[in-house]
């Protein structure tokens, strides 16, 4: 058993590290930021990542640093964040990479819900379905009767295999009862650039992308993976419509490394509150398709275990591997 002398030098050393924690978080930020955003600049989670930065920046009266840390289905950026101090001053937007890769690759250098804190969730930007005029099909309806119609006969394009907007094919798939022919691409540019040419007939994506070819007419906008019809697409019907419950998106969440104090953690997620609810951001994401959230550090943990849950049966049941 332990003496009363080493209680209560254990006492005092847990009361000093609180202390030191509250300390801390009470003087935070006290110098720059980074924020590792594992994708490369450009797209929308490097956009939205500045728009976050910018926003944290002007709050919290010190700089927010983008870091961009592309590569190996976001992995290297993950790992990074993984390994970094837990001091609050490198944070890690991550995407629904992070609850897919755990069922891919069977030696990652992190542990997902091991290694992070969750902080908050800030946005979701569900898939778009898309396709080529040439497919003969003018409504989400018209299409799904055609593909069964016409098993495997469909082109659909994925930005590489075991990405979201494959595996959120495979949920359409199985709720639907209807079977397309798979080509996987290196990255949604490629496959979205052979969609626009006619060499493919369908794609998954967020809306910024395909959106000036489905305002020009070259593309046609079927449906959203929203679980409701979005607020600037209010006549494109939600699959959720005709499948109760279909969700589909890629969404974004900020992150800290495991152990960084709960008072600092406290403070970031006020910071995605204030993000989330003002009107210009939210008016300018939304225009992108993309729709705001704020949750609590539980919630979001919940929400990613759920999402990992989800996630993992649908690749266990369609055999899916990483060649």
């Amino acid at each position: 058993m332990l003496g009363i002398r080493t209680l209560a030098r254990i006492a005092g050393l847990l009361t000093f590290a609180a202390a030191a924690a509250t300390a801390s978080a009470q003087t935070y930020p006290s110098k720059p930021i980074k924020l590792i955003v594992p994708y490369a600049t450009g797209g929308f989670s490097d956009a939205l990542a500045r728009q976050l930065a910018q926003k944290f920046t002007e709050s919290m009266g010190q700089a927010v640093v983008v870091e961009n840390k592309p590569g190996a289905s976001t992995i290297i950026g993950v790992a990074a964040a993984a390994k970094a101090p837990a001091d609050g001053y490198t944070l890690l937007l991550a995407t629904g990479a992070l609850t897919i890769n755990p069922h891919l690759f069977p030696k990652l250098p992190y542990d997902a819900e091991r290694d992070f804190s969750p902080i908050g969730r800030v946005a979701d930007l569900p898939y778009v379905l898309v396709s080529h005029p040439s497919l003969p099909v003018n409504s989400f309806k018209e299409f799904l009767a055609y593909v069964k119609a016409n098993p495997e006969k469909v082109n659909f394009g994925t930005p590489g295999n075991g990405t979201a907007p494959h595996l959120a094919m495979q949920l359409l798939e199985d709720a639907a009862g209807i079977s397309v022919h798979k080509l996987h691409y290196k990255g949604n540019g490629p496959a979205l650039t052979d969609l626009v040419g006619g060499q493919i007939n369908l794609l998954l994506d967020g809306l910024q992308q395909p959106l000036p070819f489905i305002t020009s007419g070259k593309l046609k906008l079927l449906a959203t993976a929203s679980l409701k019809r979005l607020p600037n697409l209010p006549d494109v019907p939600a699959i959720a419509e005709s499948f109760p419950g279909f969700e589909a998106s890629t969404w974004y969440q900020l992150l800290a490394p495991a152990g960084t104090p709960a008072p600092i953690i406290a403070r970031l997620n006020a910071e995605i509150e204030k993000f989330t609810k003002d009107p210009a951001i939210r008016d300018r994401l939304l225009s992108q398709g993309a729709i705001m959230h704020s949750s609590s550090p539980q919630e979001l943990a919940a929400y990613s275990r759920a999402e990992t849950k989800r996630w993992g049966e649908i690749i266990s049941k369609a055999g899916i591997k990483l060649e």
